[in-house]
């Protein structure tokens, strides 16, 4: 029989976790009588139960939606852990959260749990992962629409070690989540950041000079339609799904072009080496030709890396300059507001919106001097290079707590 001893523990604890039903350790009861339609701005504060999938966290501590009080409203006095009654699959419902504070209206189709002798962050996230959560899952009922009773979890089996462990162990991932919350703040920031650049270092539309510069620089920029800066090519054609995921040669994929500025060179499909392909060359201006929304349609992404048999993928086009452009910079100027603004106008369709080529050529574009343009496109690079150096360190930190959640439970 295995031993219920966890992989990792704090120091100067020891021996076997405890098994017993919940309905052992806990009272239960549901909330009631609230939807979306019953928010306010300002109130008492509510948890819906749809706030569990959107933004969930083991430990809530601070609520931004409001309603007011009815005959049948259920309060919280804070400690109590809640865990979705329904949802569309039963890994959605096995998810649960404490409530740190009294004073919470708690919605309806949530089930609710009152512990007595459990820690309260400790049991929610017990229940959140592990075998806890597979019973959970393994409970919820429904066809279209899962459901979970508070019969289901009554029954549940937890197992928990001594209430001091609990708290340690609790309060270990309450300062976890709290580093996780405040280094995706800082990465939204710096997002929010360049979002608010991108409009103010570039011209706005109809302008040619932009609201900040870098000392040293003066004048207009020059307005020039895309057309004029180079010649487009077509992407991959006469393909087959054989041809795909196999041979020497490489291809920018939609994705790719779609969601980066400057092509990542680690994102390339796999495709057989034809000579009567157009090759994607360094410093080419890549678009897509259609997507499912106006705002993603006619996106661009520059290439800037050095690899032999590189294609572009069949749903994009490709423009190669003929002149001398800073390829950060370009890549920037066509996700500036007023180029993107040009772009979206041109954008049609109803379930999928396609744009001209003809017509994207005819946009036009803001060009300072090449220094200028270097300087700008420096900044940049150094700017995206940051953001994605805390991304890394927000996905370090996820995948620690996804170690720990693995090792320090039964």
């Amino acid at each position: 029989m295995t031993k219920k001893i966890p992989e990792i523990r704090f120091k100067g604890f020891d021996g076997e976790w405890e098994e017993k039903k919940l309905e052992n350790l806990a009272s239960f009861s549901k909330g009631r009588g609230y939807t979306k339609s019953d928010l306010i701005e300002e109130g008492n504060p509510i948890i819906l139960y749809g706030s569990m999938y959107t933004d969930h966290k083991y430990l809530i501590d601070d609520v931004k939606t409001y309603a007011n009080l009815q005959n049948n409203s259920v309060i919280s006095n804070g400690g109590e852990v809640i865990i979705p009654s329904s949802g569309e699959t039963p890994e959605d419902i096995s998810i649960a959260s404490t409530i740190k504070n009294a004073g919470v209206i708690i919605g309806g189709d949530l089930n609710i749990i009152k512990p007595n002798g459990l820690d309260s962050l400790f049991l929610a996230i017990s229940l959140s992962n592990g075998s806890n959560k597979k019973e959970l899952s393994s409970k919820a009922e429904g066809a279209t629409i899962s459901h979970l009773k508070n019969n289901d979890i009554k029954n549940s089996k937890i197992i928990y070690p001594t209430l001091t462990e609990q708290e340690k162990i609790g309060a270990l991932f309450e300062k976890v989540d709290a580093l996780i919350e405040e280094q995706a703040e800082l990465v939204d920031s710096y997002k929010n950041l360049k979002k608010s650049l991108l409009q103010k270092i570039f011209p706005r539309e109809g302008e040619k000079i932009p609201q900040i510069r870098f000392p040293g620089f003066d004048g207009e920029w020059e307005k020039i339609k895309l057309g004029q800066i180079g010649e487009t090519y077509s992407g991959l054609s006469g393909k087959n799904k054989d041809d795909f995921g196999v041979g020497d040669g490489k291809f920018i994929e939609f994705s790719n072009v779609l969601y980066n500025p400057i092509s990542d060179k680690n994102k390339l499909g796999q495709v057989k080496i034809d000579k009567n392909q157009n090759t994607v060359k360094n410093g080419d201006i890549l678009f897509n030709s259609s997507s499912e929304t106006p705002e993603e349609v006619g996106m661009s992404s520059v290439r800037n890396f050095n690899i032999d048999n590189i294609y572009l993928n069949s749903f994009c086009f490709g423009l190669r300059p003929n002149r001398e452009l800073d390829n950060h910079f370009i890549a920037y100027e066509l996700r500036s507001d007023a180029t993107r603004k040009q772009i979206k106008v041109l954008a049609q369709g109803i379930s999928r919106y396609n744009i001209s080529r003809k017509k994207l050529l005819e946009i036009t574009v803001s060009l300072p001097s090449l220094p200028e343009q270097k300087k700008i496109g420096d900044f940049f690079k150094k700017l995206d290079g940051l953001i994605e150096g805390e991304e890394k360190y927000l996905e370090d930190l996820k995948g620690m707590k996804k170690a720990l959640l693995q090792k320090m439970f039964v």
